[in-house]
């Protein structure tokens, strides 16, 4: 039995995109480049004139010369036409003229108002044991949450996981955002003191 040897024929492969060396020229470059002959061009401009020059204004006192029966002398017009600011805040004596009228009733309305607490409620379970998981869960990272049991309606016990009370709605704001952050759910109650 004869046996063919087959050779096979090895052939290279292009790889596409890197049959030239090209380099690229980097942004930066190209960047201070274009901001050089903006500036030279702007240089070439100013030098040879062809920047716009400000209008004067044309209202401007002027020395006139002022013709006597003796002789002629000069007088300057900006010492007579001297023109002086000109201060309209009259607001100063207005206001302190003005008198505000409040009624009683706005008075002792305010005076009754009982200032505002802000809890944070990270939620509400029917099961004890999931309430204090919760409030485990918040003690790992650094806040004490308490829980406050509730009963609704239908007679039915919840178990409130909540933060506070806070003096400023923007402080319980920053708690709330953090509690968030970390993946809870939570919500600002505003309560009456």
């Amino acid at each position: 039995m004869v046996t063919k040897k087959t050779t096979r024929k090895k052939t290279k492969r292009k790889v596409a995109g890197r049959s030239t060396a090209k380099r690229r020229t980097p942004g930066w470059i190209i960047m201070l480049s274009g901001m050089l002959i903006g500036l030279l061009f702007a240089v070439f401009v100013y030098v040879n004139g062809w920047v716009p020059k400000p209008e004067l204004e044309k209202n401007i006192p002027v020395a006139q010369e002022k013709k006597t029966n003796n002789s002629s002398t000069i007088e300057d017009k900006s010492a007579d036409l001297s023109i002086e600011p000109k201060n309209n805040f009259d607001f100063y004596e207005t206001l302190q003229d003005m008198e505000v009228v409040i009624d009683e009733k706005d008075i002792t309305q305010a005076e009754n108002r009982q200032p505002k607490s802000f809890i944070i409620q990270l939620g509400a379970f029917r099961n004890i044991n999931d309430a204090e998981a919760l409030k485990a869960q918040v003690a790992f990272i650094g806040y004490t949450a308490e829980i406050q049991n509730v009963t609704d309606v239908n007679q039915v016990q919840w178990h409130r996981v909540r933060l506070g009370p806070y003096d400023s709605s923007r402080k319980a704001d920053v708690i709330k955002r953090k509690m968030e952050s970390n993946g809870f759910n939570a919500f600002i109650l505003k309560e009456n003191t």
